[in-house]
């Protein structure tokens, strides 16, 4: 029908317009004049005569996709510009975006550590920000420029994401969820170690959920995150939000995925809640220094010191059953993939039971892997828990810990990943900041607020003359709890080691791991039912 020109002969052209409509033919065939003319200039910018420039710019936006500039103020005609920038790694180059996103993550926790702005804003955010300038400013010249006017600014990565980098989001977040979880028990034995700690941050979870509560009860907020938040996923970011505030990173990445949240609406929630957490820990570190550690002869819990002929035996006896750091990685490694696949196959059924069902892939993986760490048997191949001899209490082994090391890899790998759009994000951010800005502030105030009136109220009521109520409402444990539920365990574990709380460290890091095993769920129950009221 076409030509090799894309032009077509005047018959051809004939039959086509006879079975199009009167309203469309205008519109058709001033599509067909502009391919036409265009077709025979091979320039950047395209000059069209001025009669054709207004007829274009008199037509409904949603007709033609193309928008025409002004080459000149003086001018008559009107200039039409190709807008993809430039990128030295294209987003066809799968290992050079996979290269150089993972050489982002590496930088970025080197920055977190070394510089005054990473240690403000996070290892994490800081590989997101690090991508984000990689993919919008400009840092060569771009050889491939045709204008002789003005000069292309290349930058490294491709503007608006990649192929790869959708891939790496998605491996790195699926991969990383199991092997974070590995060393998740809930066995008596486990939450024994957790103790009076284990009470504090349940307190600190109902705090963090009364908080959403309560912001969601103001219906003016709401309805401002579904009116800013990228394509309506006000609901989404505020139940991953709070799934994070409980738990950790992850289980904001997992209920955003379960959800569907688009890539702009997650960067934006993680902004605005990393700004939050640059008040909240050092006012917590702050708070924490007033204290010493606490340690009580009768809580099993707060000990953790054991004798040391014990150890040293204990020490004896597991090195000839230590596994390699080769074999730890490679057995977490088949354990992620094992139970995601199973996730992922569960997850794949589900519409045999709903008929429109969410993809629940992520919570499924989530409860396989605490129901596999819990009750598969210690000391057994790929068994994340191992007891000693003359103990029955099961801990994580080197399989756990291997996990724990990729599965934060992974998450540093994943926070590059979504600041690969770049320059795409900046308006998403600007718009939905003051909305969930409201809704965190809400939250962290309902949530400080509930830990130091039940403090107060225990004092009040005389209930800390009760061992139990007096070890939950120690200030140590209840700002341990609060970093186990706002940061996750491992900023849980720095605030005690910073502060030489021994005595609360290893519990830090149990609870933290609860708050992993249970936060995600929390979240989508908490959209299931502001979706009810909202939408």
């Amino acid at each position: 029908m076409a030509s090799s020109y894309g032009i077509m002969s005047p018959a051809t052209k004939k039959s086509c317009c006879h079975h199009i409509s009167q309203k469309r033919r205008p519109r058709l065939c001033l599509a067909l004049a502009i391919g036409t003319y265009l077709s025979c200039h091979q320039a950047n910018a395209f000059s069209l005569p001025s009669s054709l420039s207004k007829k274009l710019n008199t037509m409904p936006s949603q007709s033609l996709n193309i928008k025409f500039v002004s080459t000149m103020p003086s001018s008559s005609s009107t200039a039409l510009y190709a807008t993809p920038s430039p990128s030295l790694i294209s987003s066809s180059n799968h290992w050079g975006n996979v290269a150089a996103l993972s050489f982002t993550a590496s930088l970025a926790q080197l920055l977190g550590k070394k510089t005054l702005v990473g240690k403000l804003l996070g290892a994490p955010v800081t590989a997101m920000a690090v991508a984000f300038v990689l993919s919008s400013v400009g840092f060569m010249p771009s050889l491939l420029s045709t204008s002789a006017t003005t000069t292309e600014w290349m930058t490294i990565l491709p503007p608006g994401g990649s192929p790869s980098a959708s891939f790496l989001q998605t491996i790195s977040l699926t991969l990383a969820t199991p092997l974070l979880l590995l060393g998740t028990s809930l066995r008596g034995n486990a939450l024994r170690q957790c103790g009076s700690l284990l009470g504090s941050f349940f307190i600190a979870s109902f705090g963090t959920l009364a908080g959403a509560m309560i912001a969601f009860s103001i219906n003016t907020i709401p309805r401002a995150l579904l009116a800013s938040v990228p394509n309506q996923d006000g609901l989404k970011i505020a139940a991953a939000l709070l799934a994070k505030n409980i738990g950790g990173g992850i289980n904001y990445m997992a209920v955003c995925s379960c959800l569907n949240a688009s890539p702009e609406s997650i960067a934006a929630g993680l902004c605005v809640d990393n700004v939050m957490a640059l008040v909240y820990f050092p006012l917590v570190s702050v708070l924490a220094s007033k204290y010493k550690d606490v340690v009580d002869d009768d809580d099993d819990d707060d000990g953790l010191i054991e004798k040391k002929e014990n150890d040293e035996s204990n020490e004896k006896n597991d090195s000839s059953s230590e596994l390699s750091p080769v074999e730890s990685l490679s057995h977490a490694f088949t354990l992620a993939a094992v139970l995601t696949a199973g996730g992922q196959f569960i997850n794949s059924k589900l519409h045999y039971v709903t008929t429109n069902p969410l993809n629940l892939s992520l919570p499924i993986t989530t409860l396989l892997t605490v129901i596999f760490s819990t009750y598969y048997p210690p000391n057994m191949f790929l068994s994340p828990t191992s007891t000693k001899k003359r103990s029955d209490d099961a801990k994580s082994n080197s399989i756990a810990k291997a996990g724990e090391t990729l599965g934060t890899s992974l998450l540093y790998l994943f926070f590059a990943t979504a600041g690969a759009p770049g320059w795409r994000l900046k308006e998403s951010i600007q718009q939905s900041f003051p909305s969930i800005a409201t809704f965190l502030i809400i939250l962290y105030g309902v949530h400080g607020s509930v830990l130091w009136s039940l403090k107060k109220l225990v004092e009040v009521t005389k209930m800390d003359k009760s061992k139990y109520w007096k070890k939950v409402i120690a200030p140590q444990r209840l700002l341990t709890a609060s970093s186990a539920a706002i940061g996750g365990p491992a900023t849980a574990a720095a605030l005690a080691q910073s502060n030489q709380w021994e005595s609360l460290l290893t519990p830090s890091l149990l609870v933290g791991n609860v708050g992993y095993a249970l936060a995600t769920f929390i979240g989508l129950l908490f959209y299931g039912a502001a979706n009810k009221s909202f939408l």
